[in-house]
Parts: structure tokens; C-alpha cells; sequence
């Protein structure tokens, strides 16, 4: 079988038979470019991974890479390295991709002023009924609220979140990669948005692609309250002015868990990971937010 020209990394924790679904649906819609799916086993403790591996093991494409629980974003790091394609896509393990879907959405990133491509999402249980094409953050405690769409063709978006997107997979390991600090999920897609934005690179969705994502009432993993607050802090603290930073703090501060999370962040890398990152970004967070309005 020729080498890949792209990667599909699916990070995976319990997802039951929407992981088998999720294959079956790339391998079948998905006749160009070449590919290889990489399912990311983030510590499952059901059979999930193991069945995918025994239906779909024999078609050549599919490879299963294991790692214990560390949470979606890093999950997707790890399949993104062991990727043998030249582009990147990144998606949940319970959604449908209908035909076409994958040459599409790759397609923008032969533009080297795109870094980032997403698609439109709809809601796998009631068809017909659109989600959104992209995110933005609607108040400063960083809510993401979804956009409608703008366009027939290829726009840029402020945010995209992490359900389906594609990078160049060297742009991905040179300043793209899931923040590896961030608690376990919660904002990590934005922040990834956010960085590219900064480093000079246009985010944008290709509207033609819709992918049916399974919104779920409850993930099959625990969700703490505290660690979405902390990856909030976190991605203010390294990406934005001191002024707007605050004003993300102090959206947060009667929240009882939030001198908590301050004293984590305190004692974590994320003052580092603030030089580093403005030291590398050609584009300003003032910039950012002036364009795409964000209230911030």
C-alpha cells in the first residue's frame, strides 16, 4: 500500500461501538488522498479498542497506538507522532464522515498561510439540524459559543474546537502540538486556534464538510469542574496582555475552586510557556480579539 499522505488520529477513552462506527465511516467514504487511521487507546477500559482492531486491523490502514489515560489533547499528540502522513487530521472517535470528506477538508492547507482547517458540525442524532462553523468565546470567563455559517467557501474563524481539524503534520510538532499542560480536556481545540492565530497562520473551516458528531449528555470519563477552570486560566495566562488576562481571572474569582487552581498554576510552566510563546508569535492577542470581536 502507497505511504500516506494523511494521518487521521482518533483519541479514544470507552467510546463503546462509536469508535467501530467512526472507522467503518472513514474507510468507507474516504477514497483520496491515501491515507492511515490512527486510534489513540487513552487508557480505555472497555473492549472498544480491541474490537476496531479485530474488524478493521486487516485493511491495511488502520493502526493502534496505546498510552494511558492522559486526556484527549495529549492523546492526539501522541498519535500525531507516530503519524507517517505529511498532513494531520485529528478526530473524535463518535462521529460520521460522509464522502469526500477527508480530500476536502485537507484541501486549504495547500494555501502556506493556512494553519489550521476545520469543518462544519452537525448533531449526529437529529439530522438536518446544523451546530456550527467554528467557535468564538462569548464573555471573559472564555465560553465558547458556536458561529453559523458565513459562506459557501473557505472563511477564517477565530476558534475552532476539537472534533475535526487539519494541520500540516510539521506545523503540528513545530508550534501546534495540544498544549501537553492543560488538565486532562477543556479548551485545548481554542487554544490551539488561538496559537496559530498568533503565530501569523489563518484558522479557517471548509463549510463543503459536514461532520455528524455525537454530542453526548455525559462523556464516558469524569469531567472536573476544577480543571476546566484551570485550562481557562492557563490559556489566558500564556497567550494574552496582563490586562486582559486579569479580566479572565476575574470571571473566575467567587468560584469556589479558584485559589486552587491559581496555586496550581502558580506552580506549573505556564509563566515559561508565556515567554516562549511571545517570544515566537508574529500577531497580538489585542489583534485577535479587534478582529474577530471577541469580548474579551
Amino acid at each position: 500500500m502507497p505511504a500516506p499522505q494523511v494521518s487521521v488520529v482518533i483519541p479514544s477513552r470507552n467510546e463503546g461501538a462509536n469508535l467501530a462506527y467512526t472507522v467503518h465511516w472513514i474507510l468507507a467514504n474516504t477514497r483520496q488522498p491515501e491515507f492511515e487511521i490512527i486510534v489513540v487507546d487513552d487508557g480505555s477500559t472497555d473492549e472498544s479498542v480491541r474490537q476496531v482492531e479485530q474488524c478493521y486491523g486487516g485493511s491495511g490502514r488502520l493502526r493502534i497506538v496505546a498510552g494511558e489515560r492522559q486526556g484527549p489533547g495529549r492523546a492526539r499528540n501522541l498519535g500525531a507522532r507516530a503519524a507517517r502522513g505529511a498532513q494531520v487530521v485529528f478526530l473524535d472517535g463518535h462521529c460520521y464522515t460522509p464522502p469526500g470528506w477527508l480530500a476536502d477538508l485537507v484541501a486549504p492547507l495547500a494555501d502556506p498561510g493556512i494553519g489550521l482547517v476545520g469543518c462544519a458540525f452537525a448533531d449526529l442524532r437529529r439530522p438536518g439540524h446544523g451546530v456550527g462553523v467554528g467557535c468564538t468565546w462569548g464573555t471573559s470567563a472564555l465560553d465558547m459559543v458556536w458561529l453559523q455559517q458565513q459562506s459557501t467557501d473557505v472563511y477564517a474563524v477565530p476558534l475552532l474546537p476539537g472534533g475535526c481539524q487539519a494541520m500540516r503534520t510539521g506545523d503540528f510538532l513545530s508550534f501546534g502540538i495540544y498544549d501537553p499542560g492543560m488538565r486532562h480536556i477543556g479548551s485545548e481545540g481554542e487554544e490551539q486556534s488561538l496559537r496559530c492565530w498568533l503565530m501569523g497562520y489563518q484558522v479557517v473551516v471548509q463549510p463543503s464538510v459536514v461532520v455528524h458528531h455525537l454530542f453526548r449528555d455525559k462523556p464516558p470519563y469524569e469531567v472536573r469542574p476544577g480543571e476546566l477552570i484551570y485550562n481557562r486560566l492557563r490559556l489566558a495566562l500564556m497567550h494574552f496582555s496582563t490586562s486582559r488576562a486579569v479580566r479572565v481571572m476575574d470571571a473566575f474569582k467567587f468560584v469556589p475552586s479558584f485559589s486552587d487552581q491559581i496555586l496550581a498554576l502558580i506552580g506549573s510552566d505556564t509563566m515559561e510557556q508565556r515567554s516562549l510563546w511571545h517570544e515566537r508569535r508574529k500577531c497580538s492577542d489585542d489583534w485577535f480579539c479587534e478582529r474577530f470581536a471577541v469580548p474579551v
